[in-house]
């Protein structure tokens, strides 16, 4: 999925959208700041300090551009390099963030995702991000990179603007002036009491209600059986018989509602076979 951020001059986005678009897109994050004349990027596999780094350099620079990225992984592996933003070529002048899938060759030895092949290898072959400005190829990109939205900040001197915004139109501006790729930052809220459950707070389209019902009716078994619940941060259904502790999906912890890369309450490099074997190694 992933979901990217773009913020008009003056305009930063709340610290709760950041980390509901994380919780639900948590292989990684990165942003870009156009800070007079430079940009500053940053990545992180840790969802919190890329929140807090963007927020804080945001303040200290509100008057450019800016774009903030968390990725869900569909290509390459799932480390900081594959994190966005992305430079254009080896420029310090453009970065490039996307959400979507893109159709770029990758060989099979080569552990980039797909926009970071454009970023680095396609794009620069096309002439750059200057070459966007012809109206030829930006038509030509728009249609190849169809469902998928990519945006470019640069500095360079060759191109006739800070800020590139492909297929935008899949995407939707907010009234405090964040373009946001998609809705993945908006969460259903809800409560849940030992066996009973509210409503969620906004309408659910037919998916969302078949996966809500199923997990109504599954949310108690008798012992033994199987217990389905819902996880708060990405609503994915869980199987809190096979495990317990954190979200499959979007790997947050469910004691301490962080991810697990930063949660204390969990080791990645144990997996628990059962509750009582988590009950024992916690007890030493």
């Amino acid at each position: 999925m992933c979901i990217l951020v773009v913020c008009e001059p003056n305009s930063t986005p709340t610290k709760t959208d950041l980390h509901n678009g994380a919780c639900s897109n948590p292989h990684g994050y990165g942003f870009a700041i156009i800070a007079g004349d430079t940009i500053i990027s940053e990545r992180s596999m840790s969802a919190k300090k890329s929140i807090a780094r963007f927020l804080e350099l945001r303040k200290q620079y509100p008057n450019g551009y800016a774009m903030w990225h968390a990725r869900y992984a569909t290509h390459g592996v799932k480390n900081e390099a594959n994190c966005h933003p992305f430079k254009v070529g080896n420029s310090d002048l453009t970065y490039l963030a996307h959400n979507g899938i893109l159709d770029v060759t990758i060989e099979k030895s080569d552990k980039r995702s797909d926009t970071r092949v454009f970023a680095e290898d396609t794009l620069p072959l096309m002439g750059g991000v200057s070459v966007l400005d012809n109206d030829t190829v930006w038509t030509m990109v728009s249609k190849w990179a169809s469902g998928s939205k990519i945006c470019i900040l640069t500095l360079d001197p060759s191109a006739k603007h800070q800020i590139y915004l492909v297929n935008e139109n899949l995407g939707t501006w907010d009234n405090a002036g964040i373009w946001w790729s998609n809705q993945s930052h908006k969460r259903t809220t809800y409560t849940t009491p030992s066996t009973v459950w509210q409503a969620p707070a906004r309408d659910l389209d037919k998916a969302e209600q078949l996966a809500y019902d199923y997990a109504l009716k599954h949310y108690y078994q008798e012992e033994g059986e199987e217990v389905i619940d819902l996880c708060p941060n990405c609503e994915t259904l869980v199987d809190m018989h096979e495990n317990p502790y954190y979200c499959n999906m979007c790997e947050i912890c469910f004691d301490c509602d962080t991810s697990i890369i930063d949660c204390l309450c969990y080791t990645p490099d144990r997996q628990w076979s059962s509750k009582k074997d988590y009950d024992l190694f916690s007890s030493l």
